[in-house]
C-alpha cells in the first residue's frame, strides 16, 4: 500500500478513535457542556407553545425578516435562534453512529491536511492540527456568539473542546502521518 494512503488510513482510524474517546470524556465524564446551558421556566408550557407554533423540524429565528418592524424587534429583543425537532431526538443509537462518522471524517481531513505539510517536527505537526481545530471553531463558534447571543461560557467550552479534540487527535495523527 502506498505510504501516503497508509498514513491517511491510519491517521483517520487512530485519530477518529482518539476523538471518540475524548468526546466521551468531554461529554460524559467532565460534563462541562451541560453546565453552560440554561433551562426555560415552565419548560412544558414552552414546549407546548413551540409545538403549536412550528410546522416542521428546522432552524427557527425569532423575530425573522428584514422589514423595519422585524429589525426593531431584533433590537429590542428577545431574539432566539432555535433548532426544533418536533418529534424529539429519535434514535440515540443513530445519532451516536452519525457522530462517530463525523469524528472519523474530521480525523480524515486533519490527516489529509497534515500530509500536505513538510519539514515540521512532531510537536509542530501536533500544533498544526490543534490550530486547524481552533480555526474551525473560531469560524463557527465566534459568529454564533456574536450574532445570536450564544453565551460566553457555552462558546468558550465549545472552542476549548474543539481545540482539545484536535490536539489529542493530533498527538496520534502526527505520529502516523509522516
Amino acid at each position: 500500500m502506498n505510504m501516503k494512503i497508509k498514513s491517511l488510513v491510519l491517521g483517520t482510524l487512530l485519530g477518529g478513535l482518539t476523538a471518540l474517546v475524548w468526546s466521551n470524556i468531554s461529554w460524559e465524564l467532565i460534563g462541562w457542556h451541560e453546565k453552560t446551558l440554561l433551562t426555560f421556566q415552565k419548560d412544558d408550557e414552552v414546549a407546548a407553545e413551540i409545538a403549536s407554533h412550528t410546522v416542521e423540524d428546522g432552524t427557527y429565528l425569532m423575530p425573522y425578516g428584514t422589514s423595519k418592524e422585524a429589525q426593531d424587534r431584533m433590537q429590542k429583543g428577545p431574539i432566539m435562534l432555535a433548532a426544533v425537532r418536533r418529534g424529539g431526538m429519535g434514535s440515540v443509537t443513530r445519532l451516536f453512529a452519525v457522530q462517530v462518522a463525523i469524528l472519523f471524517a474530521v480525523a480524515f481531513l486533519l490527516t489529509w491536511l497534515l500530509l500536505h505539510t513538510s519539514g515540521l517536527s512532531y510537536a509542530r505537526r501536533v500544533m498544526f492540527v490543534a490550530l486547524v481545530g481552533l480555526a474551525a471553531s473560531v469560524i463557527v463558534d465566534l459568529p454564533n456568539w456574536n450574532w445570536w447571543g450564544f453565551s460566553g461560557s457555552f462558546t468558550a467550552v465549545d472552542v476549548a473542546d474543539n481545540v482539545l479534540t484536535c490536539l489529542f487527535s493530533g498527538l496520534v495523527i502526527a505520529k502516523v502521518a509522516k
